[in-house]
């Protein structure tokens, strides 16, 4: 075992340990407010029942293009998961998903770090992607980041390329569309690690990194859903950039995007106080996990993943020095505590706790009762947000739009945002749509104009939602 000139007291070390996986259970068994939930469900049960993952949509009337499921393979688990046991089990997969991307992260920080350091830049990892910890698939993108930063992290210290990363993107492009960053991280590591090879050393590697990155892009285009989802991310992108507020630049007013700059920021400060000859690709991590969280707001997880080693190392340089090596007997404890807690979490998430994680939307059972009288088919201009859960619960009516903006085109979006907001020409899209039922807040400037201008009528209400109806609308 390595020691430093200091060493970290053993209950200090201890408590941190315990802490951070506390933590992690914890988030994984809060409730959540999810709107996306819904409709990744109903997705997901139409790929169990169909087997299909592309072609018409049977839900979205107004889409302009075929609905290819990109996250098909998660959606499908969490779906067949609820089959077997409700939300509860839902919300153990999330449980499950959070422990694992600890664990994960955890185990690459230890590469740079001790186990203190460790342990702390885990915390603030998963503070800081706190956030977007809720059962959607891009919980198994946040996974699938961290065993990429931790097998990029082995290849820049010993040199040997992970060639199981290829199988790794194939399982990951089936299952969520950050993949993309993990490709771009495997080439900027690559270019960081080529500038500074030896020369006689660089036309090995570079081949190797090459063939690596090339692998990985190949098998994202060789998964079912063909070459098309190479480009699928950026067709999303273009539409969810104006009505998501995930898709838009990071606020930096809240306690996650906080805490992943100032993971960053001490960092930095660490290196310029224990000065010391770095690899490049360590500054080059450094400076993309900073462009990810600045960039986007549903990036800030993966800038606070990809800063966590950094961060371990950086404190390790503080604290004592040399790291602690890792044996088998902390590896035992480790994953006898993973053990351990999904046990946990698998007694909780089937009492009431599973039933109850859900609270989006709550006090709906009027307006669920309402929406299964009225006829098949009708169209129902909806709340954006709450259009998964009527895809879940209501799938005979037509959403005016909902969650998976890939399917709508862009000036229909634009449209649909207009209509929202009550903006001139909101008549005519409903007209055009056929709307003749809306399911919107009741403090919202489209629901004030039905009232009040058009003279729609409450069906029914909840604490947030009103169903309203048009006149001589059928019941």
């Amino acid at each position: 075992m390595t020691t430093g000139t200091r060493r970290t007291p053993a209950l200090l070390t201890l408590t941190a340990t315990v802490l951070m996986a506390l933590v992690a259970l914890a988030r994984g068994l809060a409730p959540f407010s999810e709107p996306d939930i819904w409709w990744h469900l109903r997705v997901g049960e139409h790929i169990l029942d169909t087997h299909r993952i592309n072609g018409p949509d049977p839900w979205a009337s107004f889409a302009g293009h075929p609905y290819m499921a990109t996250q098909w393979l998660a959606e499908a688990v969490a779906a067949q998961a609820y089959r077997w046991g409700g939300m509860g089990a839902v919300l153990w997969l999330r449980t499950a998903a959070i422990l694992a991307l600890a664990l994960v992260v955890y185990a690459a920080a230890r590469r740079l770090g001790g186990r203190l350091p460790a342990a702390l830049a885990t915390g603030v990892a998963i503070l800081g992607a706190s956030a977007s910890l809720n059962p959607r698939p891009q919980l198994v993108s946040f996974v699938m980041f961290a065993i990429t930063v931790g097998a990029w992290l082995g290849t820049a210290k010993d040199g040997r390329v992970r060639w199981w990363l290829i199988p790794l993107y194939w399982v990951w492009a089936c299952c969520h569309g950050l993949w993309m960053f993990g490709i771009l991280l495997g080439v900027v590591t690559s270019v960081a690690l080529m500038c500074q090879a030896d020369p006689a050393g660089r036309r090995r590697i570079g081949l190797q990194l090459l063939l690596v990155n090339a692998g990985t892009t190949l098998a994202v285009a060789l998964t079912p859903l063909g070459p098309g989802l190479l480009t699928a991310p950026f067709t999303v992108a273009d539409n969810a950039a104006s009505i998501a507020e995930e898709w838009a630049a990071t606020p930096l007013s809240n306690a996650f995007s906080i805490a992943t700059a100032a993971a960053i920021i001490v960092t930095a400060l660490c290196w310029l106080v224990r000065p010391a000859r770095r690899p490049w690709w360590q500054y080059a991590w450094l400076g993309l996990s900073a462009g990810l969280t600045l960039y986007m707001w549903r990036l800030v997880p993966l800038g606070a993943i990809l800063c966590a080693p950094l961060l371990a190392g950086a404190l390790q340089s503080i604290l004592t020095g040399a790291r602690e090596g890792v044996d088998r007997r902390e590896r035992v404890r480790l994953l006898g505590g993973f053990a351990a807690a999904l046990l946990v979490a698998a007694v909780v998430c089937a009492g009431p706790a599973g039933p109850k994680a859900v609270d989006y939307p709550t006090d709906m059972a009027s307006i669920d009762h309402a929406l299964s009288e009225v006829p098949r088919r009708s169209v129902v201009m909806n709340d954006f947000g709450i259009s998964g859960w009527m895809l879940w619960t209501h799938p005979q009516l037509v959403p005016v739009a909902d969650l998976r903006v890939e399917l709508y085109p862009s000036d229909y979006l634009t449209r649909y945002i207009d209509a929202e907001n009550a903006a001139p020409g909101w008549e005519a899209f409903l007209r055009e749509t056929g709307a003749q039922y809306a399911l919107v807040e009741r403090r919202s400037a489209i629901g004030d104009a039905l009232v009040h201008e058009a003279r729609w009528a409450p069906v029914a209400t909840s604490t947030r939602f009103v169903l309203l109806s048009a006149p001589g609308a059928l019941r």
